[in-house]
């Protein structure tokens, strides 16, 4: 198969999402989470990043904050279902998100997206007065393509010798974008084959998908040792579910402190697409950062 422009990526990419439907969110959920929400704009490598900036009500834990990263195959933006998940995260934890809306691919490739999320914790770290946050009560949370560029923010942290957030949470992340999808295990309901072929190929060019900052599974032990403690969320129906589990353990080979939970009956994307196992994924989240970091 020859590789398609970029031009014609593009096109591919937006008949890709319009096929792709999400679940309907209406006034009356978003209207149970009640959150103050302002846009930012916030200064990146390669130009500003949009962020959306939300706390509730009477804030318990005004000092704590959540990095959110959304899923979508690298190729799609923050949705309501992004949106629905950090109101219901915002009002159980207490406390304050910013949801990145980082640049997507085919438009934005590999690692525009990468440098965005690395740009924005550098931001905030710079910023802990002025957002009246704790720097040691920083989250980093992902799901799906966030779940990898959580990874590899934190990975690109250590690397410049720079502090890491207290604590990871990565979710049904896909970290192996080089292993063709039809190679890896079948687990049930995964991604179908080919969108998961045109998913790897418009956020990274093939011969780049070695890279660890792109594939996490291929990073030299030597970039994984010093990880905050982290929560890898995995669904058993999930093509990916394999790879993050053994990224997990070796995490943990490498002297990380890790927490794996896998939701045998739960496809991808469960959490944010409120499915089967949804529920106790968020308490599992929940009880996981209030275990990590002082709270109220």
């Amino acid at each position: 198969m020859q590789t398609p422009t970029r031009e014609e990526m593009i096109r591919m990419a937006e008949e890709t999402k319009k096929k792709n439907k999400q679940p309907e969110v209406t006034e009356e959920m978003m209207a149970e989470f009640p959150v103050k929400m302002e846009e930012w704009t916030i200064p990146g490598e390669e130009g500003d990043i949009k962020a959306y900036y939300s706390e509730p009500e009477q804030m318990k834990n005004p000092d704590v904050l959540i990095l959110n990263l959304h899923g979508g195959g690298f190729i799609r933006g923050r949705t309501e279902n992004d949106e629905l998940f950090c109101r219901r995260i915002n009002h159980a934890l207490s406390c304050k998100i910013l949801d990145v809306d980082y640049k997507i691919a085919p438009y934005y490739p590999f690692p525009a997206a990468l440098h965005e999320t690395f740009s924005v914790l550098r931001w905030i770290y710079a910023n802990t007065r002025k957002l009246n946050v704790d720097p040691e009560k920083l989250v980093i949370m992902g799901h799906s393509a966030g779940g990898n560029l959580a990874i590899g923010a934190v990975m690109r942290a250590l690397e410049e010798d720079m502090r890491t957030p207290a604590l990871l949470i990565s979710e049904y992340p896909p970290l192996d974008i080089y292993t063709d999808p039809e190679a890896k295990k079948p687990m049930g309901k995964g991604i179908p084959v080919e969108r998961a072929r045109l998913y790897n190929l418009f956020y990274c060019d093939r011969e780049r998908q070695k890279d660890p900052y792109c594939s996490p599974v291929y990073a030299p032990d030597e970039m994984l040792r010093g990880f905050p403690p982290s929560l890898i969320v995995t669904a058993g129906s999930d093509d990916l579910c394999n790879e993050a589990e053994d990224f997990a353990l070796r995490l943990a080979r490498c002297g990380n402190e890790v927490t794996v939970k896998r939701f045998p009956d739960a496809i991808h994307a469960f959490t944010i697409k409120r499915l089967a196992g949804h529920e106790e994924a968020c308490d599992l989240i929940c009880r996981f950062v209030r275990s990590g970091i002082k709270m109220k």
